[in-house]
Order: C-alpha cells, then sequence, then structure tokens
C-alpha cells in the first residue's frame, strides 16, 4: 500500500485558462515547469497546445 499522502487540489496549480488540474503544485518553480505563461499563469497541456501550437506560435514557452 502507498503511504503516501495524495497532495489536497488547493495545493494544485490550476489551468488560468480551464481550471482544471494540472500536474504542477503551487511551490513549484515556472522555471521547472512546462506550459508556464509570464503573465498569464499556469496552463494545463490541452489549453497550452491548441492556444500556442494550433495557432503557429511555436516556440514560446
Amino acid at each position: 500500500m502507498d503511504k503516501r499522502k495524495k497532495q489536497p487540489d488547493s495545493e494544485i496549480e490550476r489551468c488560468v485558462i480551464c481550471g482544471k488540474p494540472t500536474e504542477y503544485h503551487a511551490d513549484t518553480s515556472i522555471d521547472k515547469r512546462d506550459c508556464y505563461v509570464e503573465g498569464a499563469g499556469q496552463l494545463c497541456r490541452k489549453c497550452f497546445f491548441e492556444i500556442y501550437l494550433k495557432n503557429g506560435n511555436e516556440g514560446t514557452n
């Protein structure tokens, strides 16, 4: 049985577009995150790819 405690949702960053939980905790440095947009915040992978890659804005991260 896994004895690690599950982190509460309040400590998990949520996507600033859709509100779904991301894979990052609030205390994770933005330098170590994918799909973080300065001035906006954390995006989930789905929203990030729909906004930045689908529209031809490759290289923005």
